[in-house]
């Protein structure tokens, strides 16, 4: 993904005019850009969405002071040896007008809401809507094509081009879209009104008879509502309704980028489409609540939003979103970047991939006062991106500062970008884990984080994530589409996450393919309640009270769900009731790990367990602080390190051409074991690897 005016790797960043002084004052803009590229950006995201003024500039009318500025901005990008791209569709058309904004959105035609008044939000399947948005594109090339820029990939010319920011569908409550929905809702249900009876505890004699309050969950329900964990366990209406309008908007979500696929290839053949398909990650994301005052926060929860992310990649030509380094909860963690690179890794398997970030003063928390840009590039180069996209230079409403950040901050950036472009040519393939995580598919679609227990699920994949490359482990996040089409034949070992609502959205063909892959030699690991493993090999426990493990020594577990189990071999027990805490089975030729607790939550919970006072003076552990680590015991008995250097917070990533490690320690460390030509972010001595940089060691 070479940038062919620089000749460089890809590196863009979103720079938007809507706030003074970017919005008229040339010399800022001017420095700004000049800022840009000594950070070592070689292009810039230009906000030109589909606005009426746009419209009007590509008829002949006099520019408006936003679009007079971007003409201006594409004319400094030249003279500075730079490109632009566009950002050329948005969610909704716009959220920001009137008053960041002051030229309408086009919608081409919009929904309607339950009151009859205009939704004010694109009619993702209309015609109309879509050819108003191919129009933008055709007039965003036809007129500032000069100086566009392009990227060569697999030695095609390309023109990469953001087709859409934050997809997000709505309803429609008019006839039509009360009858779109019902069309899908009666394929959903296989034509049987008895079988939605069944599910809604209702007594319609047709889907015709059904309206809006008979099957929108808003509006039967208070709208910022949502259901519980005793609807789960009760498998309530309300459960289902939601279900089923989000499996709703996730099929929308999948026909709209189809469908725009091939209507933007007929403006150029050679766009390269990259939307950014979630602005502020996907399913590690912030808990919108925390955001208090921030416009569409809700919706920062991709589960709100009825997303899969993994469905939509074949449509696009990366399947890209921007990562923030920050858990639910709100802390800093270079491990979301590097999960979720592993993500996009998978999303775009068989060709390069756009890496994605967010650069600047996070809302919530200052969190690059924690975290280096240097260690977070180390990350998305190390899982393989061939460039990447960002945000973002004055987007003053949700902390696109760029240009007030502190020279450290800078520093940093700019000896990361030279860095990345440096070595990204030099790596080679990037070489095959032997260890899977199957991505929770159905819990991110249906699961918003205000269910009960709902965020500790999600920690539990990016627990086991952290916890295997901590022990040296790479990890691919293979989706359950992926299972069922057998990409597990390429893994040693398979680990299934928390995902309580698979049962809601069955794969069969996945279940299949499991039960085959452990049959025939596979090593699974899973947690307690997991319906996938129970539909696929039967294996299912009892409930059990917390209680405390006992695994070489005493140790503690947390969490508001555990299961005893019987196997083969018992590797843990609970202290109290004696019964299995962690056990092992034989299936076939292959094994299967079986643990009563979500492992990957305990590894990584915020706050760490208090000792009960029942234990009186004994001596127990949190799970990432006992002697032994019971993942890694089972791991190492099954798959190899990826090369000698490990531990805690060290990631270390391999390509056929050499190393790529990573420092995520607030102290320096020794890599003098390994054999190569280093390429330092920071070079301090042969053998030294600086706190929170990295390091590509050319072995090859």
């Amino acid at each position: 993904m070479i940038d062919k005016k620089t000749k460089e790797p890809y590196i863009n960043v979103w720079f938007g005019n809507f706030y003074k002084p970017a919005f008229d004052d040339k010399e800022f803009v001017k420095e700004s850009i000049g800022l840009l590229k000594d950070i070592g950006f070689n292009s810039v995201l230009l906000d030109s969405k589909a606005w009426e003024d746009f419209r009007d500039r590509f008829e002949g009318k006099e520019a408006s002071q936003y679009v007079a500025m971007q003409e201006y901005m594409q004319q400094e990008l030249e003279e500075q040896d730079m490109s632009h791209v566009f950002l050329a569709l948005y969610l909704n058309g716009d959220n920001l007008y009137p008053n960041i904004r002051f030229s309408p959105p086009i919608y081409g035609e919009s929904v309607v809401n339950p009151d009859g008044s205009d939704g004010k939000w694109y009619r993702y399947w209309s015609d109309k809507a879509k050819e108003s948005m191919k129009q933008h594109v055709e007039g965003l090339f036809q007129n500032y094509e000069n100086n566009y820029t392009k990227i060569d990939i697999n030695e095609e010319e390309r023109l990469p081009i953001c087709s859409m920011w934050d997809p997000i569908v709505a309803p429609s409550f008019d006839e039509e879209g009360r009858e779109r929905y019902i069309h899908w809702l009666e394929k959903e249900y296989e034509d049987n009104i008895d079988s939605f009876n069944k599910a809604y505890q209702t007594s319609f004699v047709s889907f015709e008879e059904l309206k809006p309050t008979d099957y929108w969950f808003s509006c039967v329900y208070e709208s910022d509502s949502c259901y519980t964990l005793s609807d789960i366990q009760e498998n309530t209406p309300k459960y289902q309704m939601w279900i089923d309008n989000m499996k709703w908007k996730r099929d929308e979500n999948v026909l709209y980028f189809k469908d725009m696929q091939s209507r933007l290839k007929e403006v150029r053949e050679n766009l390269y489409l990259c939307p950014d398909l979630a602005q502020w990650s996907y399913f590690l994301n912030i808990d919108g609540s925390k955001l208090s005052n921030v416009g569409f926060s809700e919706l920062w929860d991709t589960a709100m939003r009825g997303i899969d992310l993994y469905e939509i990649a074949p449509y696009v030509d990366a399947c890209h979103f921007i990562t923030v380094p920050v858990t639910p909860l709100g802390d800093p963690s270079a491990y979301v970047v590097s999960a979720q690179h592993s993500m996009m890794r998978c999303m775009n398997e068989g060709r390069e991939f756009l890496g994605g970030i967010y650069w600047g003063r996070f809302l919530y928390q200052h969190i690059y006062e924690f975290l280096s840009p240097c260690e977070i590039i180390g990350s998305m180069v190390g899982a393989g991106m061939s460039g990447y996209s960002s945000y973002g230079m004055c987007g003053l409403d949700d902390g696109g500062v760029l240009h007030r950040m502190e020279d450290s901050f800078l520093q940093s950036l700019k000896t990361a970008n030279e860095w990345a472009k440096k070595v990204i040519p030099m790596l080679g393939e990037k070489e095959k884990p032997e260890i899977a995580i199957v991505f929770p598919n159905a819990m991110s679609i249906y699961e918003p984080m205000s269910v009960d227990g709902n965020i500790d699920r999600r920690y539990d994949l990016l627990g086991f994530y952290q916890a295997c490359l901590d022990g040296g482990y790479e990890v691919d996040i293979i989706d359950i589409h992926a299972v069922a089409k057998g990409k597990l034949n390429d893994y040693k070992v398979a680990i299934l996450p928390a995902n309580r609502s698979y049962g809601k959205d069955r794969n069969e063909a996945a279940e299949q393919e499991l039960k085959r892959w452990v049959m025939e030699g596979g090593k699974l690991i899973h947690g307690p309640e997991d319906e996938l493993v129970y539909q696929s090999l039967s294996i299912k426990g009892s409930r059990h009270e917390k209680d405390e493990i006992i695994y070489h020594e005493g140790g503690l577990i947390q969490g508001d769900c555990f299961e005893s189990f019987e196997g083969k071999d018992t590797l843990a027990v609970y202290q109290h009731s004696n019964k299995g805490a962690v056990v092992s089975s034989e299936l076939g030729q292959g094994q299967v790990y079986t643990f009563g607790f979500f492992f990957g939550t305990c590894y990584i919970a915020k706050i760490a367990p208090h000792v009960p006072l029942s234990q009186k003076n004994n001596e127990l552990y949190p799970i990432p602080y006992m002697k032994k680590n019971m993942l890694l015991d089972i791991l190492g008995k099954q798959a190899a390190p990826v090369c000698k250097i490990c531990g805690k917070n060290i990631e270390v990533q391999k390509f056929t051409n050499g190393l790529v490690i990573t420092n995520h320690t607030s102290v320096p460390m020794a890599i003098g074991e390994i054999v190569g030509e280093r390429y330092y972010q920071y070079e301090v001595g042969e053998d030294c690897l600086m706190a929170r940089s990295s390091v590509f060691v050319k072995i090859r």
